[in-house]
């Protein structure tokens, strides 16, 4: 398969515009349209619904999508690995994070720490956990920080670096003091798009269930700060990790439900055989850093 067609592609799905698109990729836009239905061709699926001038994805699209990205990451990462190569010898650092480990500062107050050193050459990835292992044992990632640890299978060695509890955000104009399972079942609730953290919805509806209630999810957003932007509109409820609770606007209310006893936890996860002293640097600066 011809990574330009993977790139073409990955463009057309972030603009959601042939026209826009061709003129990032400096082409036109009918052999751009021609390379879109080459590569619909050779999977067998659609991967775009046509709507007048837009294109959106499917629902095929978006699960290739989430492959594609961080494949292109990758070779992107080799090409400028192979251009330093002819270069000084720069110590280079490649990891991979959930949203999580950047809002709870874990990630930030680590390289800061990390950065006193001189020539580290440091690159984020922002990827779920298990493209993180995948890159992990492929060698294009040395340090992952994730919600979910692999299994033990004798390549990566893991630690759990954080946890933290969930809170519950409500709209202040219709918050609940103390709100039981029963108050809770007829609220609308907001959460992630469920391609993004499956494990973790799962692990949450699960909870709720075990609670007494089951969330009624009427929008899906990406990402914790896009879902309190909702709340604070009145859409619904959400949860959200504790460390955002200085982020979170006035008119939106937090309780900690001690009969719903949820957390989130991370994980940094690197290889076995990689003794590296940067990477044992950067994992003392992450410890350092909880």
């Amino acid at each position: 398969m011809d990574i330009k067609l993977l790139r073409s592609f990955a463009t057309v799905a972030r603009l959601e515009h042939v026209g826009q698109a061709a003129e990032k990729l400096h082409i036109s836009s009918s052999p751009l349209s021609r390379q879109i239905q080459q590569l619909e061709s050779e999977l067998g699926v659609t991967l775009f619904h046509r709507e007048k001038k837009r294109l959106r994805l499917t629902e095929a699209g978006q699960k290739f999508l989430d492959e594609v990205t961080p494949f292109l990451q990758h070779h992107e990462r080799l090409k400028l690995y192979g251009q330093s190569l002819t270069q000084a010898d720069i110590g280079r650092l490649d990891i991979g994070y959930v949203e999580a480990a950047i809002h709870s500062r874990l990630l930030p107050e680590a390289i800061a720490r990390l950065n006193e050193q001189d020539g580290i050459d440091i690159h984020l990835h922002a990827l779920r956990s298990r493209q993180q292992c995948e890159l992990l044992e492929e060698r294009a990632l040395d340090v992952a920080l994730l919600y979910t640890p692999p299994e033990n299978n004798g390549v990566l060695l893991q630690k759990q670096v954080l946890t933290e509890p969930i809170l519950l955000a409500m709209p202040k104009a219709h918050a609940i003091a103390a709100p039981t399972s029963d108050d809770l079942q007829g609220q609308r609730w907001i959460a992630d798009h469920a391609h993004l953290n499956p494990a973790a919805r799962a692990k949450l509806l699960a909870a709720c269930q075990q609670a007494g209630f089951q969330p009624n999810i009427t929008l899906e957003v990406s990402g914790p700060l896009a879902a309190l932007a909702c709340v604070e509109a009145g859409l619904g409820f959400t949860f959200i990790q504790q460390s955002l609770a200085g982020r979170v606007p006035e008119t939106v209310s937090l309780v900690l439900l001690p009969w719903l006893p949820l957390e989130i936890a991370l994980y940094a996860v690197w290889r076995k055989d990689d003794s590296r002293p940067l990477i044992q640097a950067f994992l003392q600066a992450l410890f350092a850093a909880n």
